[in-house]
């Protein structure tokens, strides 16, 4: 399965959700994508880890990288994807709650 849509969609929410339920393994795609000092793997790079994450028999991938996605990799095996096509305003006001609740936890931004 893949997970669809802009940032603070809530894309990680309702992975974390369906891997609890079905028992599905969850690939948070940034993790694999945007090194320690985040700096984005290159394309040619980023093609051949979707594809060696995408070769398992079962996932869940959330992750919608904007201009550096290259999504043929994980569609091309998916079963399902899930797009959450949420309103620009909704995705901010979700951002800055997120951002609110982190840093009032101690946990930056």
């Amino acid at each position: 399965m893949v997970v669809l849509g802009r940032g603070a969609a809530g894309k990680t929410t309702l992975s974390v959700q369906l891997g609890r339920v079905t028992g599905i393994p969850v690939l948070e795609l940034d993790a694999y994508f945007w090194s320690a000092d985040l700096v984005p793997l290159a394309r040619d790079r980023w093609v051949a880890v979707q594809g060696t994450l995408a070769a398992a028999d079962d996932w869940i991938m959330d992750g919608d990288l904007g201009p550096y996605d290259v999504l043929a990799p994980r569609l091309a095996r998916a079963d399902t994807v899930v797009l959450l096509d949420f309103a620009l305003l909704r995705c901010l006001w979700n951002a800055a709650r997120r951002s609110r609740e982190r840093a009032d936890s101690g946990g930056g931004c």
